[in-house]
């Protein structure tokens, strides 16, 4: 299954969701949750002295039900994350002679993720959530080679983790929100595979985005 095949798949479902999910009152159908989409990006940090992360650019969609002051979200968000060796990805395998001992490692990282969020109303414009996070590896690649060189092919992240995700939303238009939230990984993302890289790894970041409601 491609990675364009998998982000349909889920869209699908949440659209499908959505749709299965109204009701009609009065002759008039009305939904019984809120669709939309969002964009932004986020500046992520790798708990690695070995591996450094860089800024992430995130599409995804939404469903929304309001409950009162209380809602429940459910997105489906998909990123851009650059990862990149702090040394000579020569150096990971102890120099073996003939190795480029210049070069980093560089790689590209496209994630899936899933958030289940629960939020507050403190007030008409603004309201403040939390929930869990399901991140899904989607794919890794090694931009310049250098490290499929020596070790081969093999992701040294894990193929998925659990963060936590908790941040503010803000109303600025009738159907636009700006939205902050810091995002806290929870489990070991690190493979564990490549010399030197066998501590525990999480991911620690920032995220600003904003939501358009379509339905």
């Amino acid at each position: 299954m491609t990675i364009a095949t998998r982000f349909s798949f889920f869209t699908i479902i949440l659209v499908l969701f959505y749709f299965s999910s109204t009701g009609q009152v009065m002759g008039i159908v009305e939904p019984f949750a809120n669709v939309g989409i969002k964009a932004g990006g986020s500046v992520q940090q790798l708990s690695s002295a070995t591996v450094r992360s860089g800024p992430a650019p995130m599409i995804g969609v939404y469903v929304h039900k309001n409950l009162e002051r209380f809602g429940v979200r459910l997105e489906l968000q998909g990123s851009y994350m650059s990862y990149k060796t702090k040394f000579p990805a020569s150096q990971y395998a102890l120099y073996t002679p003939g190795m480029d001992t210049v070069k980093k490692g560089e790689f590209g990282a496209l994630y899936l993720s899933v958030p289940l969020l629960i939020e507050y109303s403190v007030s008409r414009k603004l309201s403040v959530f939390a929930g869990p996070q399901f991140n899904y590896l989607a794919s890794l690649t090694d931009k310049n080679g250098v490290f499929t060189q020596i070790y081969g092919e093999g992701n040294f992240i894990k193929s998925t983790d659990f963060s936590f995700a908790a941040g503010i939303e803000l109303s600025i238009a009738k159907k636009l929100t700006f939205g902050a939230r810091i995002i806290k990984g929870i489990t070991d993302i690190n493979n564990s595979i490549y010399y030197r890289t066998a501590d525990s790894w999480t991911l620690t970041g920032m995220q600003l985005s904003v939501s358009y409601k379509i339905l």
